[in-house]
């Protein structure tokens, strides 16, 4: 319990200076102390009701004098909040290349010149897109928030290389067969030839599910997608919903495509005949 200058008990996390002003402290959702001031004892009490209430109700977002990586963290926990896990160690993976440059600063200190040496020290163009789309992002929530007037990130430039983008090779009808004649008899025989035959992305080959198939008229639907990240230090699969509308779709299957289905639903079987529990997958 906080005592006022002459020994009075003022209440909880409430105490009086000794200028004469009151002042309240509290821990706020980030683990942060957060202390008030106020001329009266009515309006400290006030006060600290209205900021404890503003916490509660994730009102209140942060202090002016918060450092970049403490926004960073403030910003993926409120601001990103409903994306998946696995975008948002995309997103930390993307940060952590800046970190030891720009984390330890205050972000109303970070001009163009600071940013822009630290973007320069990244690798390659596309690690500095990256990194910069984060900064972008996180100083445009520290703009809307009032924490900051301008958004000096936008003017960073990332490309110093300018090096050429790889065009993607694709394989030829040739080499299609070629492929599928040599993986024929192979565990992963099945799955080559749906991935060729839908175009399909790996995940959601593997987020695959029985329901998801319709034999009768020839087509499946895509509902999720099975990912692989890093959380905590640990990778671990996650099944999640497509990432867009779009990637929510119906895709038509070709006879071999139906063939290799049947035949993989034939080894399923005969694996859950040998005390393996179904999991539903593909």
């Amino acid at each position: 319990m906080g005592k006022s200058l002459k020994g009075k008990e003022l209440g909880k996390n409430i105490s009086q200076r000794k200028d004469g002003r009151y002042q309240a402290r509290f821990v706020n959702r980030f683990g942060q102390r957060q202390t008030i001031y106020a001329k009266t004892l009515n309006e400290i009490r006030s006060r600290l009701r209205e900021e404890q209430y503003n916490d509660v109700k994730e009102v209140n977002v942060v202090s002016n004098n918060v450092t970049l990586d403490e926004w960073f963290k403030i910003w993926l926990e409120t601001c990103k909040k409903g994306c998946r896990a696995s975008t948002k160690e995309t997103y930390t993976v993307h940060y952590k290349r800046i970190q030891q440059d720009l984390g330890w600063r205050k972000i109303t200190t970070l001009n163009l010149v600071v940013m822009q040496d630290a973007i320069n020290k990244l690798c390659s163009d596309n690690a500095r897109k990256n990194s910069k789309k984060i900064l972008v992002d996180m100083l445009d929530k520290a703009v809307d928030t009032n924490l900051l007037v301008k958004n000096m990130a936008k003017q960073i430039n990332p490309i110093i290389t300018k090096e050429k983008k790889k065009e993607r090779r694709v394989l030829s009808v040739q080499e299609t067969e070629r492929f599928l004649k040599q993986a024929e008899g192979t565990f992963y025989y099945e799955l080559y030839v749906l991935a060729l035959e839908t175009g399909m992305r790996i995940g959601e080959l593997c987020g695959l599910t029985w329901e998801d198939v319709n034999f009768r008229d020839k087509r499946l639907q895509v509902r999720r997608t099975l990912c692989y990240f890093s959380k905590d230090g640990k990778y671990m699969f996650e099944m999640h919903d497509t990432k867009t509308g779009n990637g929510e779709r119906v895709v038509p299957l070709t006879e071999r495509a139906v063939r290799a289905l049947k035949k993989q639903k034939v080894r399923k079987q005969e694996i859950i005949l040998k005390g393996t529990p179904p999991d539903g997958r593909i």
